[in-house]
């Protein structure tokens, strides 16, 4: 079964800018693109785009210097992290852990599996 991200444009957009930064394309206290030009690159509306950088800058990852546009802020990255920490142990690890419940999938092979996956993603480095 393909899964497809049901969660709003403006959401996903506000994730892609938090992975930029976690990827140090944007970096702390850096400009970022203006919402106009960030809209026209994703191709949505400003709007939409607005929304994005409202959810950030309320998160704290992003401030606005008026008439210079939106910095990342300095302890984005951080931030960004202990958000998504927060979101994963909440709301996805129940999903994730009751199909493992279903599956009979014991905490040592759950452990062997992210052994696996870390040195997979170590050696795609």
């Amino acid at each position: 079964m393909i899964q497809t991200d049901n969660r709003p444009i403006y959401v996903r957009l506000a994730d892609q800018i938090c992975d930029r930064i976690l990827l140090e394309e944007y970096r702390p206290l850096e400009r970022i693109p203006s919402v106009r030009e960030y809209a026209v690159t994703q191709q949505v509306n400003p709007a939409t785009a607005a929304r994005a950088f409202e959810i950030l800058e309320r998160q704290g990852v992003i401030f606005n210097k008026r008439g210079l546009g939106f910095f990342v802020a300095e302890g984005a990255l951080e931030t960004i992290r202990k958000i998504r920490l927060e979101t994963l142990l909440g709301e996805e690890s129940e999903l994730f852990f009751s199909r493992l419940a279903v599956l009979e999938v014991s905490p040592d092979q759950l452990k062997e599996m992210y052994i696996v996956y870390l040195t997979k993603e170590q050696n795609n480095q």
